[in-house]
């Protein structure tokens, strides 16, 4: 036992230091910095040389961003702190400000000119709390344990989700209606060309891209430079018919010239000969292959890579069941924070230069002088960039890719943060993107996906995936190793075929010596360890890659059977001598992404190595993602009530941020006593969450019948003690603005003359300012902040004396009621007064609160019983939650008993139980360790009927357990009401909880009410909007009451002959539109007395 007990110690050592050294959310991060780092010049650069060189030729500098900051109403400016930004609903953003030179008539002009403001990420390089240690951002009311991850927009906070896309510049082999095809999605910069290779029934080979549909490729290559045929065969390097076909169809092409002649005839373009030839010699720099270069002198390379790609296109031929699988994920790519936000800057950069030469040009013919300046100073840039992160709504169409942070606890942050999701819409039945790949491995999460539209398209990442993000080394030097570990770049050479990205690259005799001389110079770390190096047994040949945005996990490196990890290094592990990244180093972990994984064999333990195994596992709990991590025992429960219970755990209350109470958030709770659990995973102390649930004492048994279907029983004396006790905040903020004509909204208490005056009580708690006093004890209706607006509408000056006031004021929602928490007063950017208030209500358990464990066991509150009825134990003991047997067997939660022993165990013996899944204490010692206490090994004991005394013929299983209190309370649900508010148009009572509106009686319940034979009840309910129609007896049309002479006359045919009818109201409406339509409506009507 001891033994086991040792290695259960060592066996997660590794996961804990990876966890100590390394947030969760470090990749987002990391791209981002990458992408202030080193991206955003690379994109003023890249714009640099596509401008056009006109008569004004502007150049831009270097860029720089500035920390977040803020310029006020009064024109001083200060840096923000995230805390700041909040609380005042300002933007978290950093000024950016850029080199612009002008160049214009031989004159130079020169300046660093802001461009506008960039939201930043909290905890990034640039933000304001990246090199504060825990003190100052206690000091500066920061929660130490905040992960960062997220841009704050007006002081709300907005998460971006990761999303997961096709690999560029990589060729897949898909079936496309029947034909086989090769494509490829050429990216360069925020561009992606689609190129595909397809053939005909004569066996011409086809290649299309950008305009160019269906050009033989032959001719193609030709236009590249490739002139020779016996060039053009060697470099696709595999003889077979379809080729002699091809080059022979288009053997009369001499030379570039003539095969872009051919092209023309082909597209049908018209023009002077020199016209076509440089608007094909355009077409094919830019649009073709463009991730390979944009120049003349990438023709070549461009030709050579086009032969490789239809050199793969042959073999796929040959055997065409070997299509690419778009599942593995080798073939997909994460954009990350980085990657979405260099598309949003690179467009609004572009916009504002064509501004800027737009404004040059203007001022330039009205011959003005101009200051660059005031030029270039752009809001639009800010806003369009500030906009999309706050709605969601980025460029190419797409909408969702931020996400407003969900604040329910640590562990809800914590999964949105690590969440990736796919472009693919939920709607379709895409079955294969959403099944579970062999390749999630390690990478995702199997079980935390939600149920729904979107299962298996939301994935969360696993505990120690890591996203490849970008490398310092460029290609060039890459390049030079390859060649001196032994890759001929000499496009004469022989030998099989290198890529790197997408790009060939050289040729090499010794394959595999040159994978293990790559290997062995990634593992001393003289190349990037995010280098990933593929051999290609299909196609034999390798693939190289540095892109962003593989998603790559660590293993232990095995040589010769032997693992690299040593009980020297797990020694000095514990020690605290090595940390993580100090293994990478010494190589002995490395990580792979999917397409490297492909040639290694991975052994799961130290036991099962063999001589062919080239790695190890780090730990059994890896595949898991961190919220199922943490559900103890999770390898005894069933896949789908895992999958419940990783979503409940995400909704159950505690705290979600230590500062909670110097900030404003929207619908939070904070549990009062919020407990760590007994039994749990090691993750959870690695990880250092703030806790959410409270260990409680069960017993599995019925009691009269009151925890039927799920529900639960609970003890009320364990709810006066303060089990499952909340706090529900909600905030109410008004600002005071400022209109055009001198006319600004004033807090105050509203006086009586004000139009939609409220009732004299309801202002009785505000004082002289307008503003409501802390803890002041208030119901719905009352006022929190009293303000008066002045008139918007000149129609509303007519109606009411001029100068009228309106009511503005907050007041608090319908159905709720609140304890003032906190008042704060500041003022906005703009210098408008802000007034801020929380409101906090006191939530105890009551029936309908719904509660649950890790394990998916989810339940209401059915009965809270008085404490001297519930049953108690021999020795004593009162449960606190009663729990119905029969939700175990067919739900196979086995997890739930076991923690329940597990708990009892732990409390007894004053201990807190390992419950990792796969590898926790095993049962046999908590019956063992039961036994030696002096109870039953079983976990079951002798009760008595609380209310009669006597002993229950029947032993209870009886054990301690963490329970969540969900965020789901009967009191944010509860809603009725009698008449009420109606939409104007149809009449209708409005609905929503929120607007206080009516519960709809629909079509199902009208009919069980006709069923029942109510007939009383549904005249009552459904003619509460009757109107009367005046209709004519003899055509049917709806009559015309004139109300002068006092007559009604129907329009159709002037008789007189009109009966009123009772329709309802909504009814009248569909006739009327109709008639609207110039549709003649007839009413065909019966003699009611007959």
């Amino acid at each position: 036992m001891l033994l086991e007990q040792k290695q259960q110690k060592e066996e997660h050592l590794l996961v804990k230091k990876y966890l100590e050294n390394h947030s969760l959310v470090e990749s987002n991060i990391t791209s981002f910095n990458n992408f202030i780092n080193h991206r955003i010049q690379e994109i003023i650069d890249e714009l640099n040389e596509n401008m056009p060189r006109e008569d004004i030729e502007i150049r831009l500098g270097k860029i720089r961003v500035g920390k977040p900051n803020i310029f006020e109403a009064d024109g001083s400016s200060h840096e923000i702190t995230p805390a700041e930004a909040r609380i005042r609903g300002l933007t978290y953003s950093a000024p950016v400000s850029v080199e612009i030179t002008i160049k214009q008539m031989e004159q130079l002009e020169s300046h660093e000119v802001e461009i506008g403001r960039l939201p930043v990420i909290v905890k990034s390089d640039v933000c304001n709390l990246s090199e504060m240690n825990k003190e100052e951002l206690i000091e500066n009311y920061i929660d130490p344990l905040e992960p960062g991850g997220y841009f704050i927009i007006n002081g709300n906070e907005r998460v971006i989700v990761m999303t997961e896309d096709l690999a560029e510049n990589q060729p897949f082999i898909e079936n496309a209606k029947g034909n086989l095809m090769l494509r490829l999605f050429s990216k360069r910069g925020s561009y992606r060309i689609p190129v595909s290779i397809t053939d005909t029934n004569e066996g011409i080979v086809e290649v299309s891209f950008s305009r160019f549909r269906n050009m033989p490729i032959v001719v193609i290559l030709k236009a590249l430079g490739m002139v020779k045929e016996s060039d053009i065969a060697k470099y696709i390097g595999k003889e077979n018919d379809s080729l002699i076909v091809n080059l022979y169809e288009y053997a009369h092409l001499q030379n570039e010239k003539d095969a872009m002649m051919a092209i023309a005839e082909l597209t049908s373009l018209q023009g002077t000969e020199k016209e076509i030839l440089d608007r094909i010699k355009q077409r094919l720099d830019s649009y073709f292959l463009p991730h390979i270069g944009l120049k003349k002198e990438d023709r070549i390379e461009k030709a050579v890579t086009l032969c490789k790609f239809i050199k793969q296109f042959f073999i796929a031929k040959e055997n065409p069941s070997n299509l690419t699988d778009k599942d593995h994920y080798a073939n997909k790519r994460v954009r990350m924070s980085g990657d979405l936000l260099s598309d949003l800057f690179r467009i609004n950069v572009n916009i504002l230069l064509r501004d800027i030469q737009h404004s040059l040009q203007k001022v330039q013919k009205r011959k003005k002088f101009y200051s660059i300046k005031t030029i270039a100073k752009s809001t639009l840039f800010t806003h369009r960039i500030e906009s999309a992160i706050a709605t969601g709504n980025w460029i190419g169409e797409r909408s969702g890719v931020t996400q407003n942070m969900d604040k329910t606890n640590y562990l809800a942050i914590l999964s949105q943060l690590q969440r990736v999701s796919s472009m693919l819409p939920g709607e379709q039945e895409n079955f294969l993107a959403r099944t579970l790949h062999p390749t999630h491995y390690g990478r995702f999460c199997p079980v935390e996906t939600p149920e729904g539209t979107e299962i298996g398209l939301r994935k969360n990442l696993a505990l120690l995936a890591k996203i490849s993000t970008r490398i310092e080394l460029t290609n060039e030097k890459l390049i030079n190793v390859l060649e001196e570990s032994g890759m001929k770049k000499e496009i004469e050479s022989e030998g099989k075929e290198v890529f790197l990205n997408g790009r060939f690259v050289g040729h090499v005799e010794e394959l595999n010596n040159f994978i293990q001389t790559l290997k062995g110079l990634k593992r001393k770390g003289e190349l990037p360890l995010e280098l990933s190096i593929r051999h290609d047994k299909s196609l034999d040949n390798v693939l190289l890659s540095t892109e962003v945005g593989r998603v790559m996990r660590p293993v232990i490196i095995v040589e010769n059977g032997e693992s690299k990890l040593t009980d020297e290094h797990m020694d000095l592990l514990k020690e605290d001598s090595l940390k993580w990244d100090d293994l990478i180093k010494n190589g002995v972990i490395e990580y792979l992404d999917a397409a490297e994984e492909e040639n290694a064999l991975i052994a799961l333990t130290e036991d099962d190595l063999t001589e062919e195994n080239t790695h190890l596992e780090i730990d059994k709990i890896d595949l898991l993602g961190v919220v199922t991590s943490l559900v103890p025992y999770a390898n005894y429960d069933q896949s789908s009530r895992l999958n419940r219970g990783s979503k409940t755990q995400k909704q159950g209350l505690g705290l979600y941020a230590a500062n909670f109470l110097c900030r404003i958030d929207t619908d939070v709770n904070i549990l009062h006593y919020p407990q760590r659990p007994i039994v749990r995973s090691f993750v959870y102390d690695t990880l250092n969450v703030h806790p959410a649930g409270q260990n409680v004492i069960v017993a599995v048994m019925t009691h009269e019948g009151y925890n039927i279907e799920d529900a639960l029983i609970l003890n009320k004396g364990s709810v006066d003690r303060g089990f499952g006790r909340s706090t529900y905040f909600r905030p109410y903020t008004s600002i005071e603005l400022n209109y055009a004509g001198g006319l600004r909204d004033e807090i105050t208490i509203p006086e009586k003359d004000v139009s939609g005056y409220r009732t004299e009580e309801s202002y009785r708690f505000l004082e002289d300012d307008g503003i409501v006093y802390p803890e002041a004890k208030l119901k719905s209706g009352e006022v929190v902040i009293g303000k008066t607006s002045p008139p918007k509408f000149l129609s509303e000056v007519r109606e009411i004396s001029i100068k009228a006031k309106k009511e503005a004021s907050s007041v608090i929602r319908q159905e709720e009621h609140g304890t003032v928490d906190s008042v704060f007063v500041t003022e906005d950017s703009q210098g408008n007064k802000v007034i801020r208030i929380k409101t906090r209500d006191l939530r105890t358990p009551e029936l309908g609160d719904k509660f649950a464990t890790s394990h998916g066991q989810k339940g209401i509150i059915g009965c809270i019983i008085p404490e001297n009825d519930v049953p108690f134990t021999s020795k004593g003991i009162k449960p606190d939650v009663l729990f119905n047997p029969h939700s175990i067997p067919g739900r196979m939660t086995v997890g739930y008993l076991i923690e329940l022993l597990a708990g009892k165990v732990g409390c007894l013996s004053g201990k807190i139980i390992d419950g990792t899944g796969f590898s926790g204490q095993k049962i046999e010692n908590f019956e063992k360790q039961l036994q030696d206490i002096g109870f039953r090994m079983d976990g079951k004991e002798t009760v008595y009927n609380g209310v009669t005394g006597k002993m229950m013929n029947l032993k209870i299983y009886i054990g301690n357990m963490y329970y969540l209190k969900l965020k789901y309370m009967v009191s944010n649900k509860m809603h009725a009401r009698a008449s009420g508010k109606v939409t104007l148009l149809t009449r209708q009572p409005i609905e929503g909880r929120a607007k206080g509106g009516a519960l709809r009686l629909g079509e199902m319940e009208q009919q069980a009410l006709v069923a029942h034979g109510a007939s009383l009840l549904l005249k009552e309910r459904y003619d509460s909007d009757k109107v009367v129609l005046q209709l004519c007896t003899k055509c049917g049309a709806v009559a015309v009451e004139d109300s002068i002479r006092g007559k009604i006359i129907c329009p159709m045919c002037n008789s007189q002959d009109i009966e009123p009818v009772e329709i309802s109201y909504a009814f009248k409406l569909l006739v009327d539109e109709i008639q609207s339509l110039h549709i003649k409506t007839k009413f065909n009507m019966k003699n009611k007395y007959e």
